[in-house]
């Protein structure tokens, strides 16, 4: 997995201080990771349900330098988002598949390279699932709703199987060596850091998806923002 140049946007991004997370073991077996993060500022909604039904396959082109929407979103960690979709002209739907590859922290020790199944999708959560073998063994989960200071934002990731003949050999074993405690640290941090990214991009890429699949925003430019269309 060849990780590409890190990405400056001069953006800040966030870190353990803006969030808080819990590890809990779960009775069936599994293990439930989840982060709660400070509301996201000048974020609904509706720009995240916008978002995750695009962000595989948007472009952006930022003060003329065009990147995949996805390394945008996290500009150390992303590596690359691609999507199989049965509308390929159209945005994620349920039973569409991600093909996600990602490192945390930029470490090749914390990498992800895993094919996500869609299982929900609207304003209030976007929903996946790994499988194997037919068996899911993992669920990630991002919830969010309007709130007074912005979008409230919660990620929820539970590993293992909750049943069947594979249950104590995923959840005993397989588990623990590939979910310990530096990768899961890792992975908290770059949640934190990604969600909190979106106050830097997103409303202004949101205001602008009239242009389409690819999005361009230049920042130098003060008519780009005076000339934006109204926000919803």
């Amino acid at each position: 997995m060849q990780l590409p140049d890190p990405r400056e946007f001069g953006w800040e991004l966030k870190n353990f201080d803006n969030a808080h997370s819990t590890v809990t073991h779960l009775p069936d077996g599994r293990t439930l990771f989840e982060v709660d993060h400070p509301p996201v500022r000048d974020v609904t909604a509706e720009m995240l349900a916008w978002w995750y039904g695009v962000y595989a396959d948007l472009a952006l082109v930022i003060d003329g330098d065009v990147q995949p929407a996805f390394l945008v979103s996290h500009p150390q960690d992303h590596i690359s988002l691609g999507s199989e979709k049965a509308a390929p002209d159209g945005p994620l739907r349920v039973g569409d598949f991600l093909l996600i590859q990602e490192a945390y922290q930029r470490n090749p020790k914390y990498a992800l390279d895993e094919r996500l199944e869609v299982v929900a999708l609207d304003e209030s959560r976007f929903a996946l699932k790994a499988s194997r073998r037919g068996v899911t063994v993992a669920d990630l989960e991002f919830r969010f709703e309007d709130g007074p200071e912005g979008a409230t934002f919660t990620n929820h990731l539970t590993v293992g199987v909750e049943s069947g003949w594979l249950k104590p050999l995923v959840n005993r074993v397989m588990i623990p060596w590939l979910y310990y405690e530096e990768k899961n640290y890792a992975w908290v941090l770059h949640t934190v850091e990604e969600v909190g990214n979106f106050e830097n991009f997103l409303p202004e890429i949101f205001a602008r998806r009239d242009q389409g699949m690819t999005i361009s925003w230049d920042r130098n430019r003060v008519s780009d923002s005076q000339n934006r269309p109204p926000q919803c």
